[in-house]
Order: structure tokens, then C-alpha cells, then sequence
């Protein structure tokens, strides 16, 4: 069935963070993340402040109920005879309540037989009386029911996390609800009933619906809803949260009550005061039955682990939970004929304004592919509907990246260079997307470096003016490429002193950025270049990387890779960090530990068309190899990652934070693969001031670098093509 989704809806009790959560039910449905194809209406959140870890969870009223101090049961004729005394809100009624709650609640043998007896007696209570065990129940019980019965306010709450999903334009729907997660969906598909929504299938899974007092609280009339098409109710034998586990006889025969075997879900072991077990979602949506009863909706193919999808797989993930914006890109589409990107984008930012209502904290950016913008989960489920009819192609999420933190002139034959060779960079533009620069550092001073500053963290064109670093790597990085100066000890030089540096901040003083600041910032640079006969910017330097999902997007086909790529075939070279993720601190049962990785490159650094640098010792890497925080490939598709290393361990550069602080030296120490990748950013603008015939042609400087490098001996995983040697380029073309 086109553009199914299925929505889950959850019980009561605190739950694992949402994408967690979602992630269990999913793979216990279908074996697999299903990404947007599933949704969840997590309302957790809404009763308790903190998730709790993601094992060992307890939620059902059972879990609750088993620290109570369980008391005698009550006979049947007990029952009928205390009930006929009692006056509702008298000391005799509250008492007899909790009597009564107990012995639905009692965990000890033959409860589930027991429990509805005394349902088939409750039935005869009068009204108030009835009312007055539900709500002792729900209050000492269940507090979570209690508010939501109880509390208009966060009822309604509750039930806007699954109405936020509901769209009637963007249906059908699957609708699973467990426990009060089946009261919640039943209320809201009720009162929705004229909205348009289509429901092929509505599942209960151990639903308390079918309990008089549970009746007396949800919306009247009781019947299916309208637009459900199929309902069918899943109870365990042994499930006491739904002890009536007949719904199907207070309605018109169309609901399909189906019982669930213990020996389906625990392979015949099973413990008879394994209560809490019989009640667990994860264990409903685990049986064949509940399964087989969704496939026959949703079709064979709709669990598949790669399929076509509008929204990211990671954007899904957020979508449930609290009602708050998340920050997504969103791709404008090629298949429009007749229409120009900005004619496409015009179409989309309208659309935008109007779902958002002009609402200045959506942050509408457009970009010249993308529009940037900080939409609610409801927003996005809107605007998913008419994909169609709207010039945009595909949802990402505006992940955030970071700055890579963790005598080498002579290392990599630089010094050498500049002398026999004079290649210096002079003649030749860099570009560093970082957090800025400290433009009045006098190792810029003697060049005059520093060409132009962009600020792209803002809404809107980046203004050109001040960049200023407030973070330190920024500096440092530039400090690396171009520039000269000194210290107490010794003249510091980049690899390309004579380079000029186009700034763009593209990270805060967090060292943090979106990945719409940093195609903001690669956009800009395509521009300068396009309005002008030859390349003005030749290359670029990202010391920057995050995490990478290959489940969300091709291993470097993600929006960042997209835009680099196009840059590198305009002719400009790219040179990205590899990442310092090589070398990881997890938790264990028997506590933390650090573990080496492989397959640990990061996003953007695994695209193919640019150079993506690792680390290395920086005075005796023959000695002391990869760093150990370095990461390694190969990358998540196979290929050969890092391309080559160069120094990362202990580099000295320019100190942004010297001026506000005048007893600091003007250089400082940093580590890490930030710091490897301005020593290749350098080597090239050298070699390039010497060799122009190449510029524009990256492809050949990215063979001329790989092919002379020094190879240190290691692992083509670790080590890429080895350490760079600029004496050897130079000499060999």
C-alpha cells in the first residue's frame, strides 16, 4: 500500500529515550530500523523528566503493582454483599476499593482465572462505586492513567503527540497501540473521526479497553472508530492488564479478539509469575500472530532494510518524542523541468512560511540547493505529504559537526622546499571552514595572509568583515597552512607561508556547526570562483568531521559529500580530516575501556573526490606510526580511507586566545587529525605556486601527492599512501 505508515503509541511508565525505544519496536515487528516508514507517539517524556536506560525497563502497571503489600482476597459473595453498603467517598468505600484493586492487581496463583471473576462482579457495582476503584487504582497503581483520565491538561498532552502524527494528506495508517497506548489511540481516532484519515488497521495489544471503569472514561458513544477499517485485539493468557480480553463482545462483531500463546513468544519456557513479561510490548510485537496480522496490511516488501524515502532515517528517529523543532536541509529537486533553482526555491521558502506561520524560530536559510530550516515533527510530516507537488527531493537532517581536536615543516620536506624550490604558496588561495580566525596575529603579519572573513553561522548571505575565532582551532589550523613568526625557541613557518587565506566561520566558539553553515560557506566559495575567469580559490581545508550512518545516506553521497564533490570538479581541491575516532572509551559491565577501531573514518572525510588526512607522529613517524586517536578505514562501502597521514601529534601553531591574554605565548600545542590536515592543505598550495599548470586539476595533484609519498610501513587502512614529501613532487614533475 503506497505511502503507508505505521504509527505506534506506547503504555504507562517511563520508556528509553525515543529513538531507542522506537528502534526495539521496530526490530521486534519487522527486524530492522524502519526509519519514517514507522512513527511513534512517545508521550513518556510528558509524565517523567529523564529516560531511563534502554535495559531492564519496567513500565506496565504490573511492575508497579508487585511492591504493594498484597492482602487477603476477597470471595465473589463479598464482593456483591460490602458493595450494596457502601456510600461513595466514605472511609468503608476507600477502603473497599483498595481491597477490591488489590485482588485485580494480586500476582499470586491463579489471578488471571480469579481476576475475571471478580471483572464479571465489578460489572454490578453501582457507578460511583465502580468509579471510586478505578480511580484508587490509577492513583496508587498507575499514575500515568490517573493523569491522564484525571488531568485534562495533560490528557490532552498525550493525545497531541499522536494527533501531531495523524495527517490526514500523508495516511494510511497502521495504528498499534499497547495497554493505554490502545486507550489513547481509540480516544483520538474517535474524536478524529471527520478528519479524513484513512486506518486499515488498528492493533490492540494487551488492552485494558474492555473494563466497565475503564469505559466510563474514554469517549462516548463506545464503538469503532469510523475510518478504522480492521481492528484486531491481541491479550496473553496470562496478561491481567487486560483481563476482560474480550472487545469484540461490546461492540458489533467486528472486532477479531485473538489470544496469544505464551509458547509463541518464550519457546515454551515461561515462569506463571512472569506477569510483567505476558504484559511487554516488545513481546506482543514479537509473535507470529501480531506479525503475520500486520504483513497482510503493510505488504511483503515494506520491511525491507534499503528502501526509497523522503525523510532521513535520522530525522525520523527525532521525530518522536517531545514537540520540538529539529533542524533538517532540504534538498530542492532536479526533476522539475522548466523551473530554475531559485524559481524552485521561491515555491518551497512560501510553502515553508506558510506551514510555519512566519514563525522566526523555523530559521528559514536558503542555500543553492538547499533550504535550511528548523521545522516540528507535524511540520515535517506536512510537508513529506506533498513531495509530489513541491520542488524538493529529499528531508536530511542539519547534523552538526565539530572541530577534530587531539619541526613537522621538516618532516614532510616543506622546509626543503621553500628553500630549493621556493614554494612558498605565493600566488595561490586557500579556504578554511573553521570557527574563524584572530586576524590580528602578527604571524599572519608579514604576508598579510588573510585575504577575506565570511561568517556563515547566521540566517541569510554570510556578511563579509570579521570571522572572529573565539574557540582557538580555527587560528591554528590557518596558522598551519600560511604564515610566519616566532616564538621563544625558534622561526615558525606554515607549509605555505606566502598562501592568502580566505576565512569562513563555519563552526561556533563551541567548535561546533551545522552542516548548512558549512554548505552556506562551500556555496559561497563556487560562486567566487564562477564570477571569475580562473580559479580564485583554489583549495579547501575542513578540519572538521562528525559521526556517519550509512543507514541514512550512501557512504559519501550525504548533502556536505554532494557539494564537495561538485566544488572538487569545478577544481578545487578539497583536503578533509580524517577523524579522531580510532581510538574509543566504552562502557563495559565490567566499566569503561578504551577499544581501537577500524571502519572509523568520518562524514564528509569518506568521499572519494577529495584527500582525507590522518595523523602521525610528528618528528619520528617511522618510529611511532598512526596515532593511536587517528581513524582508520576502510570506509563503510569498501574503500581504501585515510588517503595519506601527516603530522598530528604536538603541533605548534598560532594562539588565537594570545591578545586577551598577554602572559600566553602567541603559539600553542594541539593534536589531532585537524591539525594533519593543513600540513597537506600547505603542501599543495606550495606545490601549486610552483607546478600551476595543475590548478584545476585536482585529480592529478590528489595522484602526484599519493603516488611520492613515503610509505611508513603500515596498514593501507591506517597509513593511506603513507606521509606526504613535498621535495619529491616538486623533483618528479
Amino acid at each position: 500500500m503506497e505511502n503507508l505508515t505505521v504509527v505506534y503509541i506506547h503504555g504507562i511508565g517511563n520508556k528509553p529515550a525515543p529513538e531507542i525505544f522506537k528502534e526495539s519496536w521496530d526490530k521486534a515487528l519487522f527486524g530492522t530500523k524502519m526509519g519514517a516508514r514507522t512513527r511513534l507517539a512517545y508521550w513518556a517524556d510528558i509524565r517523567y523528566p529523564q529516560p531511563i536506560p534502554p535495559t531492564g525497563q519496567k513500565g506496565s502497571a504490573l511492575a508497579i503493582a508487585a511492591t504493594a503489600d498484597l492482602r487477603r482476597p476477597l470471595s465473589d459473595a463479598e464482593i456483591i454483599e460490602e458493595s450494596k453498603l457502601l456510600v461513595p467517598d466514605t472511609p468503608e468505600a476507600q477502603a473497599f476499593a483498595e481491597a477490591a484493586a488489590r485482588q485485580i492487581l494480586n500476582q499470586e496463583s491463579e489471578r488471571a482465572i480469579r481476576a475475571r471473576q471478580v471483572q464479571a462482579k465489578l460489572r454490578l457495582l453501582p457507578d460511583p462505586v465502580r468509579g471510586k476503584i478505578t480511580e484508587w487504582v490509577t492513583t496508587t497503581f498507575i499514575q500515568d492513567a490517573a493523569a491522564y483520565f484525571f488531568d485534562a491538561e495533560q490528557k490532552a498532552q498525550i493525545q497531541q503527540r499522536l494527533r501531531q502524527i495523524l495527517i490526514p494528506e500523508k495516511g494510511p495508517y497502521v495504528v498499534i497501540g499497547h495497554s493505554m497506548g490502545s486507550i489513547i489511540a481509540y480516544d483520538v481516532l474517535r474524536q478524529m473521526e471527520s478528519a479524513g484519515l484513512e486506518v486499515p488497521l488498528l492493533v490492540t495489544l494487551g488492552s485494558p479497553l474492555a473494563i466497565e471503569a475503564v469505559k466510563d472514561n474514554v469517549e462516548k458513544p463506545w464503538q469503532v472508530p469510523q475510518q478504522v477499517r480492521s481492528w484486531k485485539n491481541f491479550c496473553d493468557a496470562f496478561d491481567a492488564v487486560a483481563f476482560d480480553k474480550d472487545l469484540n463482545d461490546d461492540f458489533d462483531g467486528s472486532i477479531v479478539d485473538l489470544l496469544i500463546e505464551n509458547t509463541e513468544r518464550r519457546g515454551g519456557v515461561f515462569s506463571f509469575f512472569d506477569l510483567n513479561a505476558a504484559h511487554s510490548g516488545v513481546g506482543y510485537l514479537s509473535t507470529k500472530a501480531v506479525q503475520q496480522a500486520v504483513q497482510e496490511v503493510v505488504g511483503t516488501t515494506f520491511a525491507q532494510p534499503i528502501a526509497s524515502f523522503v525523510i532521513a532515517r535520522d530525522v525520523a528517529a527525532e521525530m518522536a518524542g517531545p514537540i520540538k523543532r529539529i533542524p533538517v536541509l532540504i534538498e530542492l529537486s532536479d526533476e522539475i523541468a522548466g523551473a530554475t533553482s531559485v524559481d524552485k526555491q521561491k515555491t518551497l521558502i512560501n510553502k515553508l512560511q506558510q506551514l510555519t506561520n512566519g514563525s522566526e524560530e523555523a530559521n528559514i536559510d536558503p542555500l543553492r540547493r538547499y533550504v535550511a530550516a528548523n521545522l516540528t515533527p507535524e511540520e515535517i510530516d506536512r510537508l513529506s505529504a506533498q513531495y509530489k507537488n513541491l520542488p524538493f527531493a529529499r528531508i536530511w537532517k542539519n547534523t552538526q559537526k565539530r572541530a577534530l581536536l587531539e619541526t613537522s615543516t621538516h618532516t614532510v620536506q616543506a622546509h626543503t622546499a621553500q628553500l630549493g624550490y621556493g614554494a612558498t604558496g605565493r600566488g595561490i588561495s586557500w579556504a578554511i571552514l573553521d570557527t574563524g580566525i584572530n586576524a590580528n596575529h602578527p604571524h599572519f603579519y608579514n604576508y598579510k595572509n588573510i585575504v577575506q572573513q565570511w561568517d556563515c553561522t547566521q540566517v541569510g548571505e554570510p556578511p563579509a568583515g570579521n570571522a572572529t575565532d573565539r574557540n582557538g582551532h580555527g587560528t591554528h589550523v590557518a596558522g598551519i597552512i600560511a604564515g610566519t613568526g616566532r616564538d621563544e625557541h625558534e622561526t615558525l613557518r606554515g607549509m605555505a607561508p606566502e598562501a592568502k587565506l580566505h576565512i569562513y566561520k563555519v563552526l561556533d566558539d563551541e567548535g561546533f556547526g551545522n552542516d548548512s553553515w558549512i554548505i552556506k560557506a562551500l556555496d559561497h566559495i563556487a560562486s567566487v570562483n564562477d564570477s571569475s575567469p580562473n580559479l580564485v580559490i583554489h583549495g579547501v581545508n575542513l578540519s572538521l568531521g562528525g559521526s556517519f550512518d550509512p543507514t541514512v545516506y550512501g557512504c559519501g553521497h550525504s548533502p556536505i559529500c554532494r557539494e564537495l564533490r561538485r566544488l572538487w570538479r569545478q577544481g578545487v581541491v578539497v583536503c578533509i580530516a580524517a577523524g579522531n575516532e580510532g581510538r574509543i572509551l566504552i562502557e563495559t559491565l565490567d566499566g569503561s575501556a578504551e577499544v581501537n577501531l577500524d571502519l572509523s573514518i568520518g562524514d564528509p572525510a569518506n568521499l572519494e573526490d577529495a584527500i582525507a588526512v590522518g595523523s602521525v607522529h610528528k618528528s619520528q613517524p617511522h618510529t611511532y606510526g598512526i596515532s593511536y586517536f587517528s581513524s582508520r578505514g576502510p570506509t563503510a562501502d569498501g574503500r581504501a580511507k585515510p588517503d595519506l597521514v601527516a603530522p598530528g601529534e604536538r603541533i605548534i601553531s598560532a594562539n588565537a586566545h594570545f591578545s586577551q591574554n598577554p602572559q600566553e605565548s602567541e603559539y600553542v600545542e594541539m593534536s589531532g587529525t585537524s591539525m594533519a590536515c593543513p600540513h597537506v592543505s600547505g603542501i599543495i598550495a606550495a606545490f601549486l605556486s610552483v607546478r600551476q599548470e595543475f590548478i584545476g586539476y585536482p585529480d592529478r595533484v590528489k595522484e602526484i601527492l599519493l603516488s611520492h609519498c613515503t610509505d611508513l610501513k603500515r596498514d593501507r587502512y591506517h597509513q593511506g599512501a603513507g606521509m606526504p614529501n613535498l621535495v619529491k613532487m616538486l623533483s618528479r614533475t
